[in-house]
C-alpha cells in the first residue's frame, strides 16, 4: 500500500472534485493548458504539510519565482482557495477541501479564512515584509521591505483556519481526537516568514518547477544529504546521461574568487573543474531533480513540467535512472507534461504496467473530469494504434 492510493481534490484554486483513483508508483498529469496540472502538484504539496504554514506561504508564491513585481504574499495564498461558485460546497466562502486514501495519516483537509480589520499602531517605521517563507523555493531579494506611513491607521488580514482529519483507529485506542484545528492570524504589515506551524502530521516531499534550478540556494545541502546518504555516485551516473565526460561533482571555494562563496563544481575531462553555473539547463535541472528525489524517500516527489530542458535524445535515459531511483528509494513521482515524446519515453522504462499512470485533465462546468489510463491500456493505445492521449 501506498502513501497515497487516492486523492480527491474537492476544492482548490479552479479544481473541482477532482478524482485521482489507484495512484501508481509514476503518476503522470497531461491536458491542455490551464487544465489545472500545475494546482494539483500545488495541492498536494499542501496536503502532505497540512499545518506547516511555512508551505501554504511558499506554495502561494511558486508560481511567481521568476518575478519581480510580485503579488503581496496575503493576496497570493487568497488565489488557492475556491472562491463564489455555485458549485462550491459552501457557496460565496472561500474554501479548500481535499481527502485521500492510504498510509498517510491524514484524510481530509479543510482550509478556509475570513477577512480582518484592526489598528496599525504607530512604532517607528513600521515595515511589510513581502517576501515568501521558503528561499529556495521562491527566490529572494533585496526589496523585500516596504515602509508603511508611521502613524495609526486601519491594516486588514485574514484570519485562516485549517481543519484535518486523521485516521481515527489509533488515536481511538489512546483516547485522541481525530480532527485538529489551526487558526493563523495573517497581517499585511507583518513579517510572515517568522509564522510557525505544527510541522506534523506531514509527509516528506520535494517540488521540482521548471525554474527551480536555477537557484543555487539551497543546492549545497541536497548535494550534503546525498553524499552522506551514499547516493552522490547515482548523481554522478544521472549527468553522464547528458554529458559523458562529467565523473564528479564537488562544493568548492575556488582560490581565485575574491569571495568566500562556495559553489557546486562539476569535474569535467574536457573542461577540468567547472561550476555548474557554466553548463546548460539540463546538466542543472537534472542535478536538481536527483538531490531532490535524494531528499525525500519514503516520500513524494513533485515535478513540474518532467521533460523541460531535457534534450529528447536524453529523455529514456533519464527517465530510466529516475525510475529505478523512485522504486529504490520509495518515492511516489507526480509530474506534469506536455510532450508525447515524454510519455512514450516512460512507457519505455517503465517494467511493471502498475506502476505507471497517466491523468488526463479535462475541465468541464461543473468539475474536472479526469480520464485515467494505466500502463497496460496506455501502452496499447500508443504502440499499437498511435493514438494521441494528452488531450
Amino acid at each position: 500500500m501506498s502513501n497515497l492510493e487516492s486523492i480527491t481534490i474537492h476544492q482548490f484554486r479552479g479544481l473541482r472534485d477532482l478524482e485521482l483513483k489507484d495512484l501508481g508508483r509514476i503518476n503522470l498529469l497531461v491536458g491542455i493548458n490551464n487544465s489545472g496540472k500545475t494546482s494539483v502538484l500545488e495541492a498536494l504539496s499542501i496536503y502532505c504539510h497540512p499545518l506547516d504554514i511555512s508551505v501554504w506561504l511558499s506554495t502561494a508564491r511558486q508560481r511567481e519565482q521568476d518575478i519581480r513585481a510580485r503579488t503581496p504574499l496575503i493576496d497570493a495564498l487568497r488565489w488557492l482557495f475556491t472562491n463564489h461558485t455555485s458549485f462550491a460546497v459552501e457557496p460565496y466562502k472561500p474554501i479548500i477541501l481535499i481527502s485521500s486514501t492510504g498510509l498517510f495519516p491524514v484524510k481530509k483537509l479543510i482550509a478556509s479564512y475570513e477577512e480582518m480589520e484592526g489598528i496599525r499602531l504607530s512604532e517607528g517605521n513600521n515595515t511589510r515584509n513581502i517576501s515568501g517563507t521558503n528561499d529556495e523555493e521562491i527566490g529572494n531579494d533585496n526589496e523585500q521591505e516596504i515602509e508603511t506611513e508611521d502613524s495609526p491607521g486601519v491594516r486588514k488580514g485574514i484570519d485562516l483556519k485549517i481543519e484535518i482529519l486523521k485516521d481515527d483507529h489509533l488515536l481511538t485506542l489512546v483516547g485522541e481526537s481525530p480532527t485538529f484545528v489551526e487558526h493563523f492570524s495573517l497581517w499585511e504589515d507583518e513579517p510572515l516568514y517568522r509564522l510557525s506551524g505544527t510541522r506534523e502530521p506531514s509527509l516528506n516531499t520535494a517540488t521540482v518547477t521548471p525554474s527551480s534550478h536555477r537557484s543555487a540556494i539551497g543546492q549545497f545541502r541536497l548535494l550534503s544529504e546525498a553524499r552522506f546518504q551514499n547516493f552522490k555516485s547515482d548523481v554522478v551516473k544521472l549527468l553522464q546521461q547528458m554529458d559523458t565526460n562529467i565523473s564528479d561533482i564537488e562544493i568548492l571555494l575556488s582560490p581565485e574568487s575574491i569571495s568566500s562563496q562556495f559553489n557546486i563544481y562539476i569535474q569535467h575531462e574536457k573542461l577540468g573543474l567547472a561550476p555548474i553555473s557554466t553548463f546548460g539547463d539540463g546538466i542543472r535541472r537534472l542535478l536538481h531533480i536527483a538531490l531532490k528525489l535524494a531528499s525525500v524517500k519514503g516520500g513524494i516527489l513533485l515535478i513540474d513540467e518532467l521533460e523541460s530542458t531535457i534534450h529528447t535524445e536524453a529523455l529514456q535515459s533519464s527517465f530510466q535512472w529516475l525510475v529505478k531511483w523512485c522504486t529504490e528509494m520509495d518515492v511516489q513521482l507526480f509530474a506534469t507534461t506536455h510532450s508525447l515524446e515524454a510519455v512514450d519515453a516512460l512507457l519505455e522504462v517503465t517494467e511493471s504496467d502498475s506502476d505507471l499512470v497517466l491523468y488526463r485533465l479535462e475541465p468541464k462546468e461543473e468539475k474536472t473530469r479526469v480520464v485515467r489510463h494505466d500502463g497496460h491500456r496506455l501502452r496499447r493505445l500508443r504502440e499499437e494504434l498511435g493514438q494521441e492521449v494528452r488531450w
